[in-house]
């Protein structure tokens, strides 16, 4: 459901002085533990990710658990089975599983090693009401706003994926090549691009407490109104997900400790207790949470033309340029790191003879590819 770098903070230093820096001390006992995170997706496409834990100061971002065999298990005997990839990802095929049934996930891992969840009740999740935002001095929040008329569901994550268009200031209808100025090829689109972004932090909300099965204005994320992503075309899509009240505990726990691990005056976080087993080694610890049931979604779109039409902060600000330059110069400037624009003829002073001349940037500045893909997203709407 999220990818998440899991480490762990098991005790907090005691300190001579509040003003010295804080660093974490991971126990090892919390190190290269399996870590499974999963929703099984009923009436869709499941995606199980496995990794192992690692240390806070890991330069990695993940340890991925590779052909791992993953299967998920009906009590009525249907079974599905997948392999994770080199990133530790498995998709399987669960849209004929059935909402009302029980289901467990079952993962052998390449050393042979079995873990296995009980057998899990699937969850209805309602649909979302909308995805709204609201415009402050600054950008935009986005929320999410949602209800269960038979006020059954009370316990709701969501994440989501961000995508937005990129382009360049400037149109480079010229290259460098074999040693020569030679026109671009025009079916290559370098000037028009998209770049997506995943969700990284834990989004909870339960009405538990309240009469009404109803939340709204749930924040989902804040995009500063200068922020490269409303510079011209933003989508969000939000998916919602309904939680039974365990697992929306253990991701309340995960919540917290991953939002506190680092400062001198935080709480010793909780112990992570998932629904996972190692069958040969009950004992052994093993991290995650895996849930059973619908997801559903919902996808909006913001234009820079939404923006306040006035204002410093709503203003994008490139940090691109572009010299003209004589063509005895072109080698020294490629050398350079700079990219042809263009070429034209222009007087060498007022009124004297025409010569070739160039207009030289930045890759960055004339190539979009190096931001994101040139291949527009199926959902985007031109």
């Amino acid at each position: 459901m999220k990818a998440l770098k899991i480490a762990f903070l098991l005790c907090c230093l005691i300190m001579s002085s509040c003003k010295d820096p804080f660093t974490p001390e991971v126990s090892k006992n919390y190190k290269d533990l399996l870590v499974v995170e999963g929703f099984i997706n009923i009436g869709g496409t499941t995606q199980i990710k496995v990794s192992r834990s690692i240390d806070l100061q890991d330069s990695r971002s993940t340890d991925p658990e590779k052909n791992a065999t993953i299967t998920i298990e009906g009590e009525d005997g249907s079974v599905v089975t997948g392999k994770s990839t080199e990133k530790g990802e498995c998709f399987l095929m669960t849209q004929n599983l059935v909402l009302g049934k029980k289901y467990k996930a079952r993962i052998i891992l390449a050393s042979g090693k079995v873990y296995e969840t009980g057998y899990l009740a699937t969850k209805a999740t309602p649909e979302i009401d909308s995805i709204s935002y609201a415009i402050t001095d600054k950008g935009f929040q986005i929320f999410a706003n949602t209800h269960d008329p038979a006020n059954d569901t009370r316990f709701y994550t969501w994440d989501y994926e961000e995508t937005w268009e990129v382009g360049v200031p400037f149109v480079s209808t010229m290259e460098f090549k074999n040693s020569q100025v030679v026109a671009r090829d025009p079916s290559v689109n370098i000037q028009r691009c998209w770049t997506s972004s995943k969700s990284s932090t834990i989004l909870l909300g339960s009405t538990a407490r309240l009469s009404e099965d109803k939340l709204t204005l749930v924040p989902i994320v804040y995009i500063p109104g200068n922020s490269v992503k409303v510079a011209k075309l933003y989508s969000i899509l939000v998916r919602q997900y309904g939680l039974t009240k365990d697992a929306y505990e253990f991701m309340e726990r995960m919540k917290k400790n991953t939002e506190q691990i680092g400062g001198i005056f935080d709480v010793q976080p909780s112990e992570l207790k998932g629904n996972l087993v190692c069958i040969s080694d009950p004992a052994e610890k093993v991290l995650g949470w895996i849930s059973a049931g619908t997801i559903v979604e919902k996808r909006i779109f913001i234009s820079y033309q939404d923006k306040p039409s006035s204002g410093v902060n709503w203003v994008y600000r490139e940090n691109c340029n572009a010299s003209v330059i004589d063509k005895d110069s072109l080698v020294y400037y490629i050398r350079s790191n700079k990219f042809i624009v263009n070429e034209m003829y222009a007087e060498t002073y007022p009124g004297g003879p025409l010569m070739y001349k160039y207009t030289m940037s930045t890759e960055e500045c004339i190539d979009c590819r190096l931001q994101g893909s040139n291949l527009k997203p199926a959902f985007w709407p031109n």
